[in-house]
């Protein structure tokens, strides 16, 4: 079953697959480059907590672990570089 097939599944619209995809894509990138690095992991946080609903609600519960540790190592990135950018200079 493809990952369209399974957001039909769910009852999600058409083309959310897409959109997911895309955004996933983008935070992935985003953590790269260290700009942009806390605002792609708290878009990652975001679809990770979707998934973990989604799954839930589905009573998907062995599929519950991949969005819980890629959101854990996630929101990780985004509290160390919270962390970072409040930390003084010098």
């Amino acid at each position: 079953m493809g990952w369209a097939e399974r957001f039909a599944q769910w009852s999600y619209p058409a083309n959310a697959s897409y959109v997911v995809g895309v955004f996933e894509i983008l935070g992935g990138l985003g953590v790269l480059i260290p700009k942009w690095r806390r605002a792609a992991a708290a878009i990652l946080v975001a679809i990770m907590i979707g998934a973990l609903c989604t799954h839930v609600v589905q009573g998907e519960f062995p599929r519950i672990i991949p969005p819980l540790i890629l959101g854990g190592l996630a929101f990780l990135l985004y509290r160390h570089e919270w962390a970072a950018a409040r930390k003084p200079s010098g």
